[in-house]
């Protein structure tokens, strides 16, 4: 599944509120971010919320950028499971 993708089953998901129970869920979509841990939180707003390429976000941390490719492959996948999305 395509992230973007991921975003709006979420929204849609969410904007019932009987199937948060269901999916046993955090309430908000920053309460999932908030769970991550700091180095996936940091690479994943920049990368969908301030629309940052990845490699503007390598040169930014001062990494390569398959590192950064790494952690966002990494973080969609835990973010997706703990939202119940996976």
């Amino acid at each position: 599944m395509e992230f973007g993708s991921l975003w709006l089953a979420l929204k849609q998901r969410l904007a019932d509120p009987s199937n948060l129970a269901y999916m046993n869920a955090p309430l908000s979509l920053a309460d999932a971010l908030a769970q991550l841990p700091e180095e996936e939180r940091i690479i994943l707003t920049l990368h969908y919320l301030r629309s940052m390429p990845s490699d503007e976000i390598a040169k930014l941390l001062g990494v390569p950028e398959k590192s950064v490719i790494a952690v966002m492959t990494s973080g969609k996948g835990r973010i997706t499971a703990l939202l119940g999305l996976g």
